[in-house]
């Protein structure tokens, strides 16, 4: 068994307003198997997330976020 890769990526979201957009944001992109941390700013508007590359990938967690709402660049 080989390690698993650990990738983190800086995704831009555009729509979110407010302390509750973040809390939704965070709890979508938290979901996605593989995601091991999320960290939402709303200021930066942007999540950054650390995610195993075997089990997850940027499409999955982009869609999401899509899901719920908001829209990431």
């Amino acid at each position: 068994m080989g390690v698993n890769s650990l990738v983190r990526e800086t995704i831009k979201i555009e729509g979110m307003a407010c302390n509750h957009c973040v809390m939704r944001v965070g709890r979508a992109i938290a979901s996605v198997k593989g995601v091991t941390e999320v960290d939402v700013n709303l200021e930066k508007k942007e999540a950054v997330v650390d995610f195993e590359g075997d089990k997850t990938d940027l499409g999955e967690i982009k869609a999401v976020v899509r899901e719920a709402g908001y829209e990431p660049a």
